[in-house]
């Protein structure tokens, strides 16, 4: 099977080590004080986790504070294979 790759990356805070796993779970935030200011729930990217997962595919993120955040996600290609 072959995978399409998606890689979006900002340049923000970051996002602490012990957080990146658990902000792709419902409702959690990594600091709340954004989400009173942009009206944020900790919902976007659990949905987007389940989404993914729903086609086949896996969702990660790699951060390094102060200098930013990678947020990667691999989808199959549907009808596509690596000649297996």
């Amino acid at each position: 099977m072959l995978y399409v790759l998606f890689k979006v990356k900002d340049h923000g805070r970051g996002i602490p080590s012990h957080s990146l796993e658990s902000i792709f779970e419902r409702f959690h935030q990594v600091d709340a004080s954004d989400s009173r200011s942009k009206g944020g729930t900790g919902l976007g990217l659990a949905i987007c986790r389940n989404i993914v997962q729903q086609h086949g595919g896996t969702i990660w993120v790699e951060s390094v504070l102060g200098e930013g955040s990678t947020f990667y996600v691999t989808l199959p290609i549907e009808g596509v294979s690596n000649g297996d």
